[in-house]
């Protein structure tokens, strides 16, 4: 018996057709499980209008992954052992 890659579709009633989206929807769920946790691999915050004067300069306010920038700077604000910290790496151009 060989497998197919995706699932058939055979069954052409309504509880068929609902059957078959609910499979799709599993299917689906289980496939971008990975896409769900982005946030612990990708910058995942939002741009806020300050930019910090110090690594510490962190208000009740800001969120892990905030981030901004300035002609010499890109700023974001990261977990540094548990404790909100501001880093910072150099702009130049290519």
């Amino acid at each position: 018996m060989t497998t197919t890659p995706w699932p058939q579709f055979n069954d052409t009633t309504a509880k068929g057709i609902n059957f078959f989206l609910r499979y799709l929807s599993r299917t689906r769920n289980a496939d971008i499980s990975e896409f769900k946790n982005l946030n612990n691999r990708f910058i995942m915050g939002r741009k806020v209008g300050k930019i910090p004067s110090a690594s510490a300069d962190v208000i009740s306010t800001d969120a892990l992954g905030d981030f901004n920038y300035d002609a010499s700077y890109l700023y974001i604000l990261v977990d540094n052992s548990g404790t909100p910290a501001w880093r910072r790496a150099s702009l130049g151009s290519w």
